[in-house]
């Protein structure tokens, strides 16, 4: 009795919300393919360039952003696949001069083999005018605004610490900004790359657990590309997760800047292999790594931190054994670095 039976559709106000899936097939065939613009970067998607402070997220982001508006097909190896050409860099925390003496060094590089310079036009950056935090209502108009005038095809952000008030480890306020980030991707129609700074790692593995407030972050992003630096100096990028393309996690790509500012990939390595290079001291690096990381909480607005979040940041990323984790914390408290205000929660000395 099901052979010829069509399917219904329930729908409130003329608005379908479920359709058959030949419907949608349909629908698909007659879609442009939505397509990789560098790496596994889907556009019109949202994700995070991520990594501790001075890692090099920033001067990445920059080199792969005047790549696409110059007009380049690849950066460190990797096709370049945008029919728009236009970038909007919104720098929130760099004060203009440094990162403009910062690009010019770019754009001569890049001179050196593109004839002409008026594609620096499809590079636009932000004034002092643009908001220093994004937290209000206003202030998100101001950037949608902004997107809607120039029509870029990719939007960078720096940083993700500037798009909230609370904690991101909080999941209500990491669910708020992932939301808002991606309404304003749909609303403009481009892509959004966030750079997200973490703590200082301590030759830890990058990973999601590395990614504050990765929970709710990992979910929802689709692409997250992380960016770090080793004790002994080495940095190197990972392709840490992506939504539409596979990932290459066996492997890490080694990075070297030059006079100009500019990376360039000399050579692949295990991950693993390349920090426990320079592990001689690795309880202590761990130590460190824990302290830090109750450190910047506190500073960023987190009264408290459970053993709960940091089992999922050290021990679940096999960062560290559940025991080692419990010998830091005791020798932490006390040293009276921390304290311990009740069981399985931990902060910095009032």
């Amino acid at each position: 009795m099901f052979k010829n039976q069509q399917e219904q559709t329930d729908s409130v106000g003329g608005t379908n919300y479920t359709v058959s899936l030949r419907e949608m097939m349909e629908r698909v065939k007659t879609e442009p393919p939505q397509k990789m613009i560098y790496s596994g970067i889907k556009e019109n998607s949202v994700g995070f360039i991520f990594g501790p402070s001075k890692s090099g997220k920033t001067t990445f982001c920059e080199n792969l952003a005047l790549s696409i508006a110059s007009g380049q097909f690849e950066y460190l190896g990797k096709p370049i696949n945008s029919t728009n050409r236009k970038v909007l860099f919104l720098s929130l925390e760099e004060f203009y001069s440094g990162r403009t003496n910062r690009n010019i060094k770019q754009v001569e590089a890049i001179t050196t083999h593109v004839s002409g310079d008026t594609w620096i036009d499809n590079y636009i950056v932000a004034t002092n005018n643009i908001p220093r935090y994004v937290t209000e209502k206003e202030d998100w108009k101001i950037i949608s605004n902004e997107i809607k005038k120039h029509a870029p095809g990719l939007v960078i952000i720096d940083s993700a610490s500037r798009l909230h008030n609370g904690p991101i480890e909080d999941s209500t306020e990491a669910k708020l900004l992932m939301k808002q980030l991606r309404e304003l991707a749909l609303d403009v129609s481009t892509t959004i790359i966030v750079i997200h700074h973490t703590p200082k790692l301590y030759n830890m593995p990058l990973s999601i657990y590395a990614l504050a407030g990765s929970r709710i972050l990992a979910q929802e992003a689709d692409f997250m590309i992380g960016i770090n630096k080793t004790l002994d100096g080495k940095i190197y990028l990972k392709e840490v997760a992506f939504r539409y393309a596979p990932e290459d996690c066996e492997t890490v790509s080694l990075l070297q800047m030059d006079d100009h500012q500019w990376f360039s990939v000399i050579g692949k390595a295990d991950e693993a292999s390349l920090l426990s290079a320079f592990d001689g001291r690795k309880d202590e690096h761990n130590k460190a790594a824990i302290f830090e990381y109750i450190q910047e909480r506190n500073a960023n607005g987190g009264a408290v931190v459970t053993t709960e979040e940091l089992f999922t940041l050290f021990v679940e990323s096999k960062v560290c054994s559940k025991d080692t984790l419990h010998k830091a914390l005791n020798s932490l408290v006390a040293e009276k670095k921390i304290q311990k205000p009740q069981k399985g929660h931990y902060k910095m000395p009032a």
